[in-house]
């Protein structure tokens, strides 16, 4: 490092280096690489060669090739080395003028002020565990455009915009990216992750970051570590364009300006940095343990760059040590933090919160997130609900779903709209007798007295709307607690040829199987019951995750009282919907399926419905 210094200190012109220089080596300290560079090659030449005998290969061969070599190192635990104590000045001089030749000589940068220069640019390294190898000009020469000939256009002249989505459109043709979490060990090498054409959001983000840095692109990643409504967070790059503004795109994918995630809230947004936060160094000296998110002193909350926001004052509920506490989310499975206080005078003070969530402030022990505080809803007005249970005023739940539906499940479902139930007295249907027609999602209808008459054939017709998905079927006849059972009936055949696709998968008690119809419209599935019968009650299904409320599974609703979940007692699923008395109002609850699947979503009881979270 002092050779460095040395080497640009020497030259007056070279002042502006020095500062790059200065600014690189001091905020070194945390920044790793992993300690068996042997190793870890060896593992990126097996990728290498699994993606050469992949080409052209079908998705289920490349991920059978993939997966006998990730799972051959996911025994290894690589131990990490501060780059401060390898990184050799040579190459640290070499990416600082790399770097500035870049900065220099092109005009998709000239707005780029030193100190974004130093974030955006100049950084040796995209991200920690990177492999320290000649990455930028990998980058620079196998993604050469002519980026040149675009200032021929008064638009496109010094447009960063055309600069990135040129570049980041070259990068999706190349890599034609599919994304795949199934990686035990991350590929940080670039000219190994650039032949990869599946991973995860992560992997984009940082490709397209390598190439950008080393265009002289100025580009961030920002994530979010957690969605507020259900599992997983997401990653995605952003650009720095001309005005000053930071504008999203897709890394390997959507260019700069393309609605992306626009569906989906957010409690708390970062964005990856060289530099270290003093904020969470601060905590990571004075805090034994600290959540996952704040391990690393390399990110800057930047939650208003994206919505507004509030800052809270909150009182806890129980007298700890701590310096600092948290705002944590429910991922599905625990309460996972996402958002860093003070906490001082028994007081907890958060900034920059994101609105229309569920939170738990939390302080962090053993590893583990330990309550200091009620749940509370933070509405979309900026309001506080302190969801405190309310022993004395008790309400009665019906829950049909232990996890809401998501866009994929969505779409399958609202199949179901404009399709009809009709019965009939002719086998072929001819004077069908419309008794509902469904108009949104609905799991459980009745027909009123006034139908007045008695079918031999019942049936889910499909009109002209869309494909009959439907997992589960089943009729009541009138005061029936039981479904009767017939002759199924139905259009035959399928979509699919596999045999669990037809027409008695709509009756096999199994709420992940389903009848895929062969045809778009005009199909149908139903039950012969041998005689009339007066049906009064219908239930249906539709394609799923398996989400619903499953006849014969074993459930356990559970609600949140003193730093915990209470449970309100197991029940076996009689039918497609459950019922608890007795249960506190005002209260946060998960449902549990204690038979399969792991999917559950926190949620409140509102106006007689489940109030997702």
């Amino acid at each position: 490092m002092e050779r460095v210094l040395g080497h640009y200190s020497e030259n007056p012109a070279d002042s502006l280096k020095y500062r790059a220089a200065c600014f690189l080596i001091e905020n070194m300290p945390y920044h790793y690489s992993y300690a068996d560079t042997i190793l870890l090659n060896q593992y990126y030449d097996e990728v290498d060669s699994v993606m050469a005998l992949a080409k052209g290969k079908s998705n289920e061969i490349i991920d059978s090739l993939y997966d006998s070599v990730t799972q051959k190192y996911a025994k290894y635990n690589l131990a990490t080395v501060l780059d401060i104590m390898i990184l050799d000045a040579d190459y640290l001089i070499k990416n600082i003028d790399e770097a500035f030749a870049v900065w220099g000589k092109n005009t998709w940068s000239e707005h780029v002020d030193f100190d974004d220069f130093c974030e955006l640019i100049l950084p040796y390294k995209v991200g920690d565990g990177q492999t320290l190898d000649d990455w930028r000009k990998f980058c620079y020469e196998r993604y050469e455009e002519s980026l040149a000939d675009r200032d021929r256009c008064a638009v496109f002249m010094n447009n960063p915009y055309i600069a990135c989505n040129l570049v980041n459109e070259n990068l999706r043709k190349a890599m034609n990216p599919a994304i795949n979490g199934k990686k035990v060990l991350p590929v940080r090498r670039i000219r190994t992750l650039a032949h990869i054409g599946w991973g995860t959001c992560i992997d984009y983000s940082f490709m397209a970051q390598a190439v950008m840095m080393a265009k002289g692109i100025p580009c961030a990643i920002d994530f979010t570590p957690q969605w507020p409504f259900r599992s997983q967070g997401h990653t995605w790059n952003v650009l720095k364009e001309r005005m000053g503004h930071m504008a999203v795109f897709e890394g390997v994918g959507q260019p700069v300006g393309m609605p992306h995630k626009k569906d989906h809230k957010m409690a708390k947004v970062y964005r990856r940095t060289y530099s270290i936060n003093k904020v969470i160094e601060d905590l990571l000296k004075k805090e034994k343990s600290v959540p996952e998110i704040f391990t690393t002193p390399f990110i800057k909350d930047v939650t208003d760059e994206y919505m507004e926001t509030v800052g809270l004052n909150l009182k806890p509920d129980v007298r700890t040590e701590h310096k600092y506490a948290y705002l944590a989310l429910f991922d599905n499975f625990k309460w996972q933090p996402v958002a860093l206080g003070v906490l001082s005078r028994n007081e907890m003070v958060f900034d920059k919160v994101g609105k229309d969530a569920v939170y738990l402030p939390v302080v962090w022990e053993d590893t583990c997130a330990k309550a200091v505080h009620d749940p509370f809803i933070l509405d979309v007005n900026g309001n506080v609900r302190v969801l405190a249970p309310n022993e004395k005023n008790r309400c009665k739940l019906r829950l049909y779903k232990k996890h809401p539906y998501l866009p994929h499940t969505y779409g399958e479902a609202y199949r179901m709209r404009k399709a009809k139930i009709q019965a009939s007295n002719d086998p072929e249907f001819k004077d069908a007798v419309t008794v509902h027609t469904y108009h949104t999602i609905e799991n459980d209808i009745s027909i009123p007295d006034s139908c007045g008459y008695e079918y031999r054939y019942w049936r889910y017709f499909s009109g002209d709307y869309g494909f009959v998905n439907v997992a589960e079927l089943a009729f009541f006849e009138r005061d029936s607690l039981h479904s009767t059972k017939g002759e199924i009936i139905g259009t035959s055949g399928a979509y699919r040829p596999e045999p669990e696709y037809r027409k008695e998968a709509a009756f096999d008690g199994d709420i992940l199987t389903y009848f895929d119809a062969p045809t778009p419209s005009d199909s149908w599935v139903g039950m012969d019951f041998g005689h009339p019968v007066d049906i009064a009650r219908v239930t249906c299904i539709m394609r799923g995750d398996g989400n619903e409320i499953e006849i014969g599974n074993e459930y356990e609703l559970c609600y949140w009282k003193d730093g915990d979940w209470v449970s309100l007692g197991k029940k076996i699923a009689d039918d497609i919907f459950l019922e608890y008395d007795d249960c506190p109002s005002n209260a946060l609850f998960v449902l549990h399926n204690r038979t399969k699947g792991i999917e559950e979503r926190i949620f409140t009881y509102e106006n007689d419905r489940q109030v997702w979270w």
